[in-house]
């Protein structure tokens, strides 16, 4: 069955699985190939992926999960992958992490711009007076 797992950065991943395991908002579940449909929900959770003994981990957040015609396909907010279910989530926390800094850095950058404007604006004004 194929697998594929879609953020809004794009494909994170997308292959050949031979069942997937899914940590959705009811519980755990196990999609084997021939499957029935079914629509999960995935608020914070993870999908383990196994490929010939192979295991891999996905921590899922704010996702969805649809399996039709043994294609299983995610939709996530969010994800992370790793060998091991806590090296995906300490991935997702670096990449948290990150994230905030990045915002934190463009949160410093705008209000350095607002200083500098609201100086020009007195300058300008300065100028003015006879």
């Amino acid at each position: 069955m194929k697998l594929s797992i879609v953020t809004p950065k794009g494909l994170n991943y997308e292959g050949e699985v031979d069942y997937i395991s899914v940590s959705g908002d009811n519980g755990e579940l196990s999609i084997l190939k021939d499957h029935i449909a079914i629509v999960v929900p995935i608020r914070f959770g993870f999908v383990k992926r196994v490929k010939d003994l192979d295991e891999n981990y996905h921590i899922i957040s704010g996702g969805l999960l649809e399996y039709n015609n043994n294609i299983a396909t995610i939709i996530a907010q969010e994800t992370s992958s790793g060998k091991t279910l806590e090296e995906a989530k300490n991935v997702l926390e670096k990449m948290r992490l990150t994230q905030k800094e990045k915002n934190r850095q463009s949160a410093m950058d705008f209000s350095e711009m607002e200083r500098e404007l609201a100086l020009n604006l007195k300058n300008i004004q300065a100028s003015k007076l006879p």
